[in-house]
């Protein structure tokens, strides 16, 4: 008997798999192209055809869904705290109230992406691609970013306190009343609507803030703005100036 569910285990790829993954709910995923409130932690989806799986409140934590297909997918209140999701399509999905703490997202396309509430803190999101994706409220404390694109992304009150945004995109991103303090924001792009956003001890070494609305910025020093750049269209507060960018010659 126990050779027969060994035997059966190696079928369905369970090896090394959590205590609290189902077989039947992997079956029903692959039969049903979707699974609500199931138990998938540790699941190999490695490249799976997942695009507009209902997932909602499926526990997916540590699971490989690297290179998967989740475009369009309902993913609210599931757990992928852990996953693996590099380079997976995430465009369109619904992951509000989502756990995706510690998530490898490094990659992935978040393309217009809801994930409000979401908690990311922690993730890694390098070179994520996350233009017009929704994230109020979310929290993304200590996320890597570096060199994501958060092109008119809307982030108002997020939390990115020590998030590394070095050479990230925010071009056009709403950021009212988000918390960056002590993130890095080196070389980023800051042409963002920031009214109210609090930059405590957040680095700004080469961040260009042209045409950034940073009217009753939070903890914003001129020291910080010695090493960023803006041009006349940036809005600071009062007493606050910054240097002009310089422009390359065409």
């Amino acid at each position: 008997m126990r050779a027969l569910l060994l035997a059966l285990a190696a079928l369905i790829g369970l090896g090394g798999q959590s205590p609290a993954f189902e077989a039947a709910h992997l079956a029903r995923l692959r039969a049903e192209g979707g699974c609500t409130g199931c138990a998938l932690a540790g699941a190999r989806l490695a490249g799976a055809g997942l695009g507009g799986a209902d997932l909602t409140g499926s526990d997916l934590s540590r699971a490989d869904l690297s290179g998967a297909d989740l475009g369009g997918a309902v993913l609210a209140i599931a757990n992928l705290s852990k996953a693996d999701l590099r380079g997976a399509d995430l465009g369109a999905a619904d992951l509000t109230d989502a756990n995706l703490a510690g998530a490898d997202l490094s990659r992935a396309s978040l393309v217009r992406a809801r994930l409000v509430r979401a908690d990311v803190a922690g993730a890694r999101l390098a070179g994520a691609d996350l233009r017009h994706a929704s994230l109020p409220y979310a929290s993304l404390s200590g996320a890597q970013l570096a060199g994501a694109d958060l092109g008119r992304a809307i982030l108002s009150n997020v939390n990115l306190s020590g998030a590394d945004l070095t050479r990230a995109d925010l071009s056009g991103a709403q950021l009212i009343g988000a918390d960056l303090s002590g993130s890095d924001l080196s070389g980023a792009v800051l042409r963002a609507f920031m009214p109210r956003a609090a930059l405590a001890g957040a680095r700004l070494n080469g961040a260009d803030l042209t045409d950034a609305f940073l009217t009753g910025a939070l903890g914003l020093t001129q020291a910080q703005l010695d090493q960023a750049c803006g041009d006349g269209r940036t809005r600071l507060p009062a007493g606050l100036t910054v240097a002009p960018c310089a422009r390359s010659e065409d």
